[in-house]
């Protein structure tokens, strides 16, 4: 049986669906089978960070309304890693009970399934949550980051969502400008969100290449061990957090 993993962020722009395709890719290289659903409907990017892009012809709103086998909706990055594409909109009449269903049909064929949801306190983000085991909070280290990943965690809390099952994970964590006192520092992130760490993903200008040119982090990066550490905890290891 599949643990269910929903990764959201108070405001857009904070790296979330980078942060999902690389954590994916990183359980992936643990030997893990892993389903990467797009939940973020109408902005919906995975297709293009893993670069599969040209093969969808099918999304998980698809296996909901019955137009096709949900075999023939995942596509293939690697033998332990797929992708479950979003629709081009999400219909208002989408319901937990719906979302579920089809997230039964996987829970037996993969060790951790993992949503991408979109940003903000709206229904999908709540909605998924609540068919998750864990919630990921991503968020960057300045002030209106920070606040917006307070206010989101405060609704996840306040629909039922426990706070020992939701994490923090800092991106593009600078340190150089942190102690300049450009960026606020861990402590900080952790005291104005009020959500415990799972780990810290440093600032790295190539990140983005390296997740739309169908290339992987190099094993010699910082990013690339930061992502691996973060999977290892998601699996329940005990790894110390480092910079």
């Amino acid at each position: 049986m599949s643990k269910v993993f929903t990764v959201v962020s108070g405001k857009g722009g904070v790296g979330k669906s980078t942060f999902c395709a690389n954590i994916a890719i990183s359980l992936a290289e643990q030997k893990k089978k892993v389903l990467l659903i797009d939940g973020d409907a109408a902005l919906r990017s995975l297709d293009l960070l893993l670069s599969v892009d040209s093969m969808v012809v099918y999304d998980w709103l698809d296996i909901i309304e019955k137009r096709c086998d949900y075999s023939k909706a995942r596509l293939f990055y690697n033998d332990n890693l797929q992708l479950l594409p979003a629709p081009l909109c999400c219909p208002e009449s989408l319901t937990k009970e719906m979302f579920s269903d089809m997230l039964d049909i996987f829970r037996e064929e993969y060790d951790c399934i993992i949503i991408d949801a979109p940003a903000g306190t709206g229904k999908l983000p709540m909605l998924y949550a609540a068919l998750s085991e864990n919630v990921i909070v991503v968020a960057t280290p300045d002030e209106v980051s920070a606040r917006s990943a307070c206010v989101v965690g405060n609704a996840l809390i306040k629909s039922g969502i426990k706070e020992d099952n939701m994490r923090l994970v800092i991106n593009r964590f600078d340190e150089k400008a942190v102690k300049k006192g450009k960026l606020l520092n861990i402590d900080d992130m952790i005291d104005k969100t009020y959500i415990r760490l799972l780990g810290i993903i440093p600032e790295d200008r190539n990140l983005m290449y390296f997740s739309v040119s169908q290339k992987l982090l190099p094993d010699y990066s910082d990013t690339k061990n930061a992502f691996l550490n973060i999977a290892k905890r998601i699996l329940g290891k005990e790894v110390q957090i480092l910079l």
